[in-house]
């Protein structure tokens, strides 16, 4: 009743990975405005060869980790981001699955586990998550989801964080899964 989102907030989803061709998500998915898709040149230059809907920190290998374009994940260890996203902005009043919170926001997806890692019960680990608050930080994401579990802290994370958040990026952790 108070607001629906807005197309202009950006909602990184730094997680497992999201599914951008999902029915429930595929309207709300971000698109890189300064990235020229499939051209293999990183045309906005902040690093990442076509990010057009963001960016996969960890691939497919949890012992060998190596980045590329595509954070959608193909196995089933790596759904949790994409329930996530769809907790988070998936579009609403389609007849299809659910209904968001901010189902008029932006998802952008940052894949931070590894398409084979079964570690956690099946469950992907997330490894390279605080890479992935800065990049959804530099890539203009206001809100910043970390649904993740473990314990401890160190002053590197604490420096992400407080990075993230002197850039008005507001970065919400989850309470226990």
């Amino acid at each position: 009743d108070v607001t629906k989102g807005d197309a202009s907030v950006v909602i990184g989803i730094v997680d497992s990975g999201v599914d951008w061709a999902h029915p429930d998500l595929a309207a709300n998915i971000w698109t890189n405005p300064r990235e020229i898709p499939g051209n293999a040149v990183d045309d906005d230059n902040n690093g990442y060869v076509d990010d057009v809907h963001g960016w996969d920190f960890v691939g497919a290998d949890w012992r060998n980790p190596g980045e590329d374009n595509n954070p959608a994940p193909p196995g089933d260890n790596n759904n949790h981001g994409t329930h996530v996203a769809g907790i988070a902005a998936a579009v609403t009043d389609n007849r299809i699955g659910v209904a968001s919170i901010g189902f008029k926001c932006r998802i952008l997806p940052v894949k931070c586990s590894a398409d084979n890692d079964i570690r956690a019960s099946g469950s992907g680990y997330i490894i390279d998550g605080y890479q992935g608050i800065a990049y959804a930080v530099h890539m203009g994401a206001k809100i910043i989801n970390c649904s993740w579990g473990g314990e401890g802290g160190s002053q590197f994370e604490q420096d992400i964080i407080t990075f993230a958040t002197e850039q008005g990026a507001l970065v919400v952790g989850s309470a226990g899964n």
